[in-house]
């Protein structure tokens, strides 16, 4: 799975990033590390660099527009619009009738760097930001919504969690898990409330032992 990705980052880049590509994912390929750091997604940043650094034409104190995309988003997107059509796409129909979604896909979205999409690197995850997350999941959905929502949820609601309320403890334990291996998940409904996050009721009350209970 983790050539298949790489193909789709060499696809997304030029010729002159491309052999700065075949250098990194050589070196990776002759390394001891552990999986999660043969991320591609973590490899477009490095990719990305070696393109700047290469142009002097460009002035690059100039910011782009908010209305256009960053070269890091713009190869997020085309990777993950190569796997999925490539990896997904074959076998969505079967897993709609199956009505189970196969390891493999779960695998391939963790080799690819799609769970961990705005973890820091630091914790194994791709460190990319808010907006390549949501390209991630626009060109997912195009092929098979049910893998774009678990690939939402992961990222942007219990990632984000871990990250921004969690402790250090709890992001030293937790988020390299998310970024390589764990499924998370997101308790929502409620008798009267659906799928309305704003309408639940289901507090936290903590108790005298300082532990809490629902």
């Amino acid at each position: 799975m983790i050539g298949r990705c790489a193909g789709g980052v060499l696809s997304a880049v030029g010729r002159a990033d491309k052999i700065a590509a075949g250098k990194i994912f050589g070196r990776i390929s002759n390394a001891t590390t552990p999986r999660i750091s043969t991320s591609p997604l973590r490899l477009l940043r490095q990719l990305s660099t070696v393109s700047i650094e290469s142009d002097d034409s460009n002035d690059h104190s100039i910011k782009s527009p908010v209305t256009t995309f960053t070269p890091d988003e713009e190869m997020v997107r085309d990777l993950c619009k190569q796997w999925a059509n490539e990896e997904l796409r074959p076998i969505v129909r079967e897993m709609d009738e199956e009505g189970k979604l196969r390891n493999e896909i779960i695998r391939g979205l963790f080799d690819c760097g799609l769970m961990g999409m705005e973890i820091p690197e630091d914790y194994g995850g791709s460190g990319m930001n808010f907006t390549s997350a949501c390209m991630a999941v626009e060109e997912i959905s195009r092929v098979d919504p049910s893998v774009a929502i678990l690939v939402d949820i992961h990222n942007t609601l219990t990632n984000n969690a871990v990250r921004f309320w969690g402790s250090a403890e709890l992001q030293k334990k937790w988020l390299p898990k998310l970024a390589s291996d764990t499924v998370s998940s997101f308790a929502l409904s409620e008798a009267g409330s659906g799928s309305d996050a704003f309408s639940m009721k289901t507090t936290a009350i903590p108790s005298d032992d300082k532990s809490y209970y629902l």
